[in-house]
């Protein structure tokens, strides 16, 4: 079963066997098997990934690292948002930040670093538009590694998360998914797909809801998604796809637990001694920094907060076969965000009053419409005699946001409270003020291509040309006044990015690769860009990889091997200017990363199946420096934050006669730093995961059990905060399919 994912039958073995009986020799058609492992393994290394290329080039064929995170692999662990999927590709970790945004790291980059995607399509930057989503409502997520402005764009130096949608494939298909947990935890999805009016009409409904009280006090979350896809066959050579997409959620926010500390000491300066006073993240670190257990499940969030949001997703794909060597391919899409938001989003120890101090009460207002159309050509023919195929394209696009926030003149900060019996209280009574009308229009040109340069050797090469125009009015400065002077910016930007890549084939069961890629990120979110950023031009970021891919033990075994060098340049580094003395920000600082990453897949006999994957990294500042008051400090060979050096998954399956699974596994990430001078470390932590589940017909009943070690630990990193995950628990779910 596990041998290979396709193979041809040989004629001439057909030929010797029919022979043989004195029996007329037959042709038969050809016959492509499809193993089941490419949907319930977390490495489907012969799966096409839309991800990593446009040329429908399989994991084995890309240049490139990409992990594939199927419906069936989120089912079988048990895995039930985004980020708990994406966590079990190689080298990643996530987790929630700012109240209820997702975020992700990879290859010494996070935050705005990694794109997020759905279904190819960025909404805004990852602090802007992610937000949680139930797996259930998914097909797949990819996830690629490294530079992505070949793929999507400006940003994404450290990789792109992209989340795929089921599509219709006019099979008849039923379930209803259904789970009960601790905290007032429950979570079901349904979904229906199947032809519809005949076999040239299919089509695929899914709809999740997702709710829970929180392990934290008043952390009420709600999460609703529904989905939607027809797939119309208006010919042999035309089909029409369309899908919808409709997100909300309403979450009350735990910002975090306050790191409480006897005193803190003054890094920066040789044999300080302990000062009694509140912490500086840029020079202090702190002395005896700990959670009161006593404080564990308090939230010192304002009683009014909330954060709301509402997105949708429209697309229309049209598929048009020209000849058999050529495909047109056009997508359009249309997606909304309407994203309101009201918080007291700071809490922290003062050692000296003894009290918790909170600050950083903020309004947001969000209302953004992104229109835009990818059309490519793609064509498979020969150069020379040599197997090529390439794909040329354009893209256009044009977001509109409207930004709001807190009026001037509406206090952002709130009395302190205790730590153990916090009287919160609401906040000021204040409405949004829009602050900002943002027009983002950007047109792209791009291009890719492989061809196999000798039988057993295959370049892969891609280029792509952004045209990139940022237009942002100033509506009014909340901080200074209800309605200052309306201004305009404008900042245009046209970057080159790409990737070259060889693929050679050691042998059919074993392929080594070697890339170059490059990618360009502005110097802060284009949403936010103004004066300030006016003359400073994109940063560069480029990566040298290697690696080999392949399958083992006659197709029991895959596994993927990659070395990494990456360098992020033009960061905005302090310097003092040597005539005046000021300080001033130049384009001179870089981040460096290198590691190595490996995952393997195995299936040693029939009812076991073994997954494991390790990443190491070595991340640093280079020539990079902060302000310090009137002076400047040096972070070159610091650890960037939120950056591990090791990350490892282990995931155990066994299958008994009769149905009964048991499988699970633990999860370790290395120690990280929260900060820019490496003075606080959040520390590494272990998790266990293990369930047991039963399967009677088409009934699937599960008993798991998370964080099964209950190890208190920071998903995210924080400094005066820490943001602490659920400590052990166990739930009960049911899947049905008919």
């Amino acid at each position: 079963m596990f041998s290979s994912s396709r193979f041809a039958l040989p004629l001439s073995f057909l030929t010797f066997t029919m022979a043989a009986v004195a029996q007329p020799v037959v042709q038969l058609d050809r016959v492509d098997v499809i193993s089941e492992k490419e949907k319930t393994f977390s490495l489907p290394i012969d799966a096409p990934v839309g991800t990593g290329s446009r040329l429908g080039l399989t994991l084995r064929e890309v240049p490139a690292s990409v992990s594939v995170i199927t419906q069936e692999v989120m089912q079988a662990r048990g895995l039930r948002t985004a980020v708990e999927a994406v966590e079990a590709a190689v080298g990643m970790t996530g987790g929630t930040q700012f109240g209820s945004i997702p975020t992700y790291s990879t290859r010494g980059f996070g935050g705005n670093n990694v794109t997020v995607l759905r279904d190819g399509i960025r909404q805004n930057t990852a602090s802007q538009s992610s937000r949680t989503i139930d797996a259930f409502l998914l097909d797949r997520i990819e996830v690629l590694k490294g530079p992505a402005s070949l793929m999507f764009g400006e940003g994404a130096v450290g990789g792109a998360v992209n989340y795929v949608s089921k599509v219709p494939d006019g099979r008849v298909r039923r379930e209803v998914a259904a789970s009960v947990g601790p905290w007032g935890s429950y979570r079901l999805g349904a979904g229906i797909g199947g032809p519809l009016a005949g076999p040239a009409l299919a089509y695929r409904v899914d709809v999740s809801s997702n709710t829970t009280d929180g392990y934290q006090d008043r952390n009420h979350q709600d999460y609703f998604g529904a989905s939607a896809a027809f797939r119309w066959k208006a010919s042999e050579q035309l089909t029409l796809t369309w899908f919808t997409t409709w997100l909300s959620d309403s979450v009350e926010s735990y910002y975090g637990s306050p790191v409480i500390y006897d005193s803190v000491i003054n890094a920066t300066v040789a044999n300080a001694q302990p000062e009694v006073r509140t912490f500086n993240a840029a020079t202090d670190r702190m002395v005896n920094a700990r959670i009161d257990p006593a404080a564990r499940r308090t939230n010192y969030n304002i009683l009014d907060n909330y954060a709301d949001t509402e997105n949708s997703f429209q697309r229309l794909r049209a598929e048009l076969q020209l000849s058999p060597s050529l495909d047109l391919r056009s997508e359009t899409y249309l997606t909304t965000q309407l994203l309101k938001w009201r918080n007291l989003e700071t809490n922290t120890w003062n050692p000296v009053t003894r009290l918790v101090a909170r600050s950083s009460f903020v309004h947001i207002y969000r209302d953004d419409v992104l229109a835009g159309n990818r059309t490519d050509l793609a064509w498979r023919g020969a150069i020379a005699g040599r197997p090529t195929r390439w794909i040329a394209g354009f893209s256009v696009e044009r977001n509109d946001q409207i930004r709001g926030g807190t009026p001037g003149g509406v206090p952002t900060t709130l009395s302190s409270v205790s730590l153990l019996n916090p009287e919160v209280g609401v906040g000021p009574a204040a409405r949004f003020q829009k602050t900002a009308r943002i027009r983002l229009e950007t047109g792209a040109a791009f291009v890719e291509n492989t061809l196999d340069l000798a039988p057993k050797l295959r370049l892969v090469t891609g280029l792509r040309s952004d045209a990139i125009h940022v237009q942002r009015d100033t509506l009014a400065n909340p901080t200074v006044a209800p309605a200052t002077a309306f201004s305009t910016f404008h900042k245009r930007y046209r970057p080159w990015t790409g990737r070259a890549g060889m693929v050679y084939e050691v042998s059919p069961a074993l392929n080594a690769y070697a890339a170059y890629s490059t990618a360009a990120e502005p110097v802060t979110q284009l949403v936010s860009f103004g004066a300030a950023q006016a003359n400073f031009s994109l940063q560069g970021g480029r990566q040298w990889e290697a690696g080999v891919k392949g399958s083992l033990l006659r197709g029991r075994a895959d596994f993927t091997l990659a070395l990494f060098d990456i360098e992020k340049t033009d960061l905005l580094s302090s310097t003092l200017d040597p005539a005046t003395g000021q300080r001033i920000s130049q384009q001179i600082g870089a981040q460096t990363s290198q590691g190595i990453e490996a995952a393997v897949a195995l299936t040693p006999s029939d009812g076991w199946r073994i997954e494991a994957n390790a990443a190491f990294t070595d991340a640093a500042f280079v020539d990079f420096n902060e302000a310090l008051g009137s002076g400047i400090i040096s972070r070159s060979g610091k650890r960037p934050p939120n950056v591990p050096e090791w990350v490892a998954n282990v995931f155990v399956s066994r299958r008994f006669p009769g149905g009964l699974v048991i499988s699970g596994g633990p999860r370790y990430v290395g120690d990280r730093f929260a900060n820019n001078l490496n003075s606080v470390v959040a520390d590494g932590y272990t998790t266990l995961d293990l369930s047991v589940s039963q399967t009677w017909g088409r009934w699937h009943v599960a008993l798991r059990g998370r964080n099964l070690l209950d190890e208190e630990y920071e998903p995210v990193a924080g400094t005066t905060m820490r943001r602490l995950a659920d400590p052990r628990s166990v739930e009960w779910s049911t899947r049905v399919e008919f």
